[in-house]
């Protein structure tokens, strides 16, 4: 299975100043080893992650070997190269690249964070 072909949303979790985890729900691309999102800078995601980068994240994988990935991980932030990777996960994910939600996501870039996930452990889960 190459990780770089995946089209799945990661669900990542990072852990809420309250110490219960959030779980969130964004779309990834897997590059040189690293699991790339965004998120904007007022989400709790990237508020959480700038406090503890610690995380955990699932990927669910169709017509694969497993079932979904699973792994731990240490995140960071990027602002800028936030950019850079809302451009990608655009053309990843959005059959429009020039469509209103492309439009309405590159209105926010300079406020788009990348956050880069290299992970600690990666292990497949559910054997199809």
């Amino acid at each position: 299975m190459l990780l770089s072909d995946l089209c799945s949303p990661v669900r990542l979790a990072s852990q809420s100043p309250n110490g219960f985890p959030l779980i969130s729900t964004l779309w990834s691309i897997y590059e040189d080893g690293i699991f790339w999102c965004i998120t904007q800078h007022s989400t709790l995601l990237r508020r959480n992650l700038a406090v503890n980068p610690r995380c955990a994240f699932e990927i669910a994988l169709i017509d694969k070997r497993f079932k979904l990935l699973r792994g731990q991980g240490l995140a960071s932030l990027d602002l800028k190269d936030g950019g850079r990777m809302t451009e990608r996960i655009i053309d990843r994910y959005l059959g429009d690249p020039n469509g209103p939600i492309a439009a309405g996501m590159r209105k926010q870039v300079a406020t788009e964070y990348a956050i880069a996930v290299r992970p600690r452990w990666v292990r497949g889960q559910g054997r199809r």
